[in-house]
């Protein structure tokens, strides 16, 4: 007998490949230009662990994202950038796929939905175009929640425990914040089943599924915990910023922003509204959405409740956040596809709403992609246009000192840096968010001028203005080599940069 639904899968999938084709020119893009901070750091941190064993054992570092560092460290600061992000580049786009699949377990116009708006969505790529691990944890996530749906809808894949424990593992090696989805997964799980069957069964059955992903979480976090109690500087971090309201409000507006195109005076009132949307959806449990609803609502609130809860440092990264992103994207997928499926007008309706956010997503992707991150390679290129035989540069704080000693690296310039009051040519500053950039500093008695800066956006890259010593303007290239006993910006070794 003719298979009549063959032709229709194979349809499906030339669009699901198409979009997901589309997603991975996106990422592309995306991933030109320099190494930013961030990347930066790991890339520092990856070289001076030595080798694969030093990156689980010696680097102690909550920007050591395990798997992406090892990749950098195979790589090496010479590689192209777009190389380098070659991982987060994959993933993204493999989950574009994934998200598809989970979605067609609805319909299959709910995974083209959901495959275009994971293929366009802003945060996903910007993450999926970093040399950083969210691109792979999130591939990880999803992958998950494909095994756990099809779990509790009663077809599990044969071993699907052990393939649970084995994506567990590997999303934590990508990035610890694994930990939350795998929670939300066994919960979600544990409930439905629980309504099914009953709590005892239900506890059971949920142990059977999912032991072997929380056997993989705890011992990782084990692991990383005693490899920095056991280590001479214990668990490092960049920076640990206290709870604070404003910046956890702007941190989830940010992600409501750069995820579904929400945004509003107020950076308050589009959380709000998503957390009220997301606890009518576990309360009145729509009969469309069945047993998704519940999953939805807890990839939607729990991340954020949690951190409120415990008053979490650091909430003021959209980042953090991502399970929620996942949340809004499956159920607008859900709710646009049902549309798809209605009547002419609602029909209309939902195909308006579906280009909206699509033709937000890529109004934003461009966005993200002419920023490039703050352009932290352009500062670099800057001094060497100005002063080609090399260049002394003094930092105002420590985080860009990865960024110019990775560029340098790839480069080849001669820069050193140029600590405490040694005469400098350059000075690398920050800028911070809403704050005024001043055209003129002072550093250590030496007036300065602004002579370029960058932009960036909430997601990633940092912002920065490079000032030149006035008294250098009428000096030739022969005249600013660097000054003895300066720093060479060299990424191994004691005279390495360090993050202080």
């Amino acid at each position: 007998m003719v298979d009549v639904q063959r032709p229709a899968r194979w349809w499906w999938w030339a669009a699901v490949g198409m979009i997901a084709f589309a997603g991975f020119a996106l990422r592309l893009l995306a991933a030109r230009g320099g190494l930013w901070t961030d990347e930066a750091w790991s890339m520092v941190y990856a070289v001076q662990a030595h080798d694969a064993a030093g990156v689980f054992l010696r680097i102690n570092h909550d920007n050591n994202h395990h798997l992406n560092s090892l990749w950098l460290q195979a790589i090496g600061p010479a590689a192209p950038p777009l190389l380098l992000r070659l991982p987060a580049i994959v993933g993204g786009t493999l989950s574009i796929a994934v998200a598809a699949l989970i979605g067609s377990r609805r319909s299959r116009s709910a995974g083209l939905v959901a495959a275009a708006l994971f293929a366009v969505t802003p945060i996903l790529v910007v993450f999926g175009a970093e040399a950083r691990g969210y691109s792979t944890m999130l591939l990880a996530t999803l992958l998950m929640l494909l095994l756990v749906t099809d779990a509790a809808d009663g077809r599990p894949a044969r071993g699907a425990p052990w393939w649970l424990g084995a994506i567990a593992l590997f999303g934590m090696v990508s990035h610890i914040t694994m930990a939350a989805p795998v929670a939300i997964a066994t919960l979600w799980f544990y409930l439905e089943r629980r309504a099914q069957v009953g709590p005892d069964k239900a506890l059971l059955q949920s142990f059977r599924l999912m032991a072997p992903a929380l056997f993989a979480n705890g011992a990782f976090v084990v692991f990383v915990a005693v490899a920095a109690a056991v280590s001479p500087t214990g668990m490092r971090t960049a920076a640990y910023l206290p709870f604070s309201l404003g910046d956890y409000l702007t941190a989830l507006d940010d992600l409501s922003l750069w995820s579904v195109g929400l945004a509003a005076p107020l950076s308050w009132i589009v959380p709000l509204l998503a957390g009220i949307g997301a606890a009518l959806v576990w309360i009145c449990r729509p009969q469309w959405l069945g047993s998704r609803g519940r999953l939805y609502a807890l990839l939607v609130l729990t991340v954020p409740v949690g951190i409120l809860a415990i008053r979490g440092g650091n909430s003021g990264f959209a980042r953090f956040y991502l399970a929620s992103a996942i949340g809004l994207l499956l159920f607008a997928s859900d709710w646009i596809a049902r549309g798809l499926q209605a009547r002419p007008a609602v029909r209309a309706a939902a195909a308006a709403l579906l280009a909206v956010l699509v033709g937000v997503g890529l109004y934003r992707d461009a966005a993200a992609i002419s920023l490039d991150r703050g352009k932290p390679d352009a500062s670099l290129a800057d001094m060497a246009a100005l002063q080609p035989a090399g260049a002394r540069i003094a930092f105002a704080g420590p985080r860009f000192k990865a960024v110019v000693a990775v560029a340098a690296e790839r480069t080849g310039y001669a820069a050193r840096f140029a600590g405490g009051c040694m005469p400098a040519d350059f000075l690398l500053a920050p800028q911070s968010r809403g704050v005024p950039t001043p055209l003129t500093v002072v550093h250590c008695g030496t007036p300065m001028e602004a002579i370029d800066s960058s932009v960036t956006i909430p997601l990633t890259g940092d912002s920065w203005v490079l000032y030149r010593a006035k008294p250098l303007q009428s000096f030739g290239a022969a005249d600013s080599g660097p000054a003895p006993g300066a720093e060479k910006s060299r990424l191994s070794g004691r005279a390495g940069v360090a993050q202080g």
